[in-house]
């Protein structure tokens, strides 16, 4: 009788410990399944919204460069006729309006220039070329902004008339550029925040301002 007190009791006591580890088991599993609950609804909280833009503008600036070359039989003459041929061409853009800002000197250099004759090879071989100096070369490039686009071609073709040697192709561009990439920009806020409150809506939700 006293064996099946002791059995009984230890069955007791072990049933006891089951359900004790079991409910500690269920409560560990109940808070997990709070704090993921809590992590998922905390998520929920960001809404993205996405905004593209677009805008179109017009050239408001003519740009090209032109090039004064002059070649003579010494380095001083060549660079005083380039010299006469700027003072020119600077003042055809003064006339026309075009500011000294948007004047400037992208090149300037001097170099000598030669003609190179090669002989006829023989059956020994060739001769080495022969070389006769032409002269010395001052060569000077100024890159223009024209404001008023109206009066690019006329410009262009004045300085062709002061003695200018080269000028490059007209380009059409946007002189205020930042300027149109900070009004896309804010466009592009403005709809991602839109889409943004159109979600909040959707879920029955409201945004936060920061």
């Amino acid at each position: 009788m006293l064996i099946l007190d002791r059995t009984l009791t230890n069955l007791i006591k072990l049933t006891l410990v089951s359900a004790i580890i079991f409910l500690l088991f269920y409560a560990t599993s109940l808070v997990l399944d709070v704090k993921i609950k809590e992590k998922s609804y905390v998520s929920q909280k960001t809404l993205n919204g996405r905004g593209t833009s677009e805008i179109k503008a017009i050239p408001d600036v003519a740009n090209f460069i032109f090039t004064i070359k002059k070649l003579k039989k010494t380095l001083n003459e060549s660079q005083q006729e380039m010299q006469e041929i700027a003072k020119k061409s600077l003042e055809v853009l003064e006339k026309n309006g075009v500011n000294k800002s948007d004047i400037k000197t992208i090149n300037y250099t001097t170099y000598p220039e030669y003609d190179r004759t090669s002989l006829p090879c023989d059956k020994w071989g060739c001769p080495p070329v022969k070389e006769v100096l032409k002269g010395f070369v001052a060569l000077q490039s100024y890159s223009v902004k024209v404001r008023d686009i109206s009066k690019a071609t006329q410009i262009i073709n004045q300085l062709t008339k002061a003695g200018v040697d080269e000028v490059g192709s007209l380009n059409f561009i946007i002189d205020s550029i930042e300027n149109i990439k900070y009004q896309a920009r804010m466009k592009a806020i403005i709809k991602a925040k839109s889409e943004a409150e159109a979600t909040a809506k959707s879920l029955n939700v409201k945004l936060k301002k920061n």
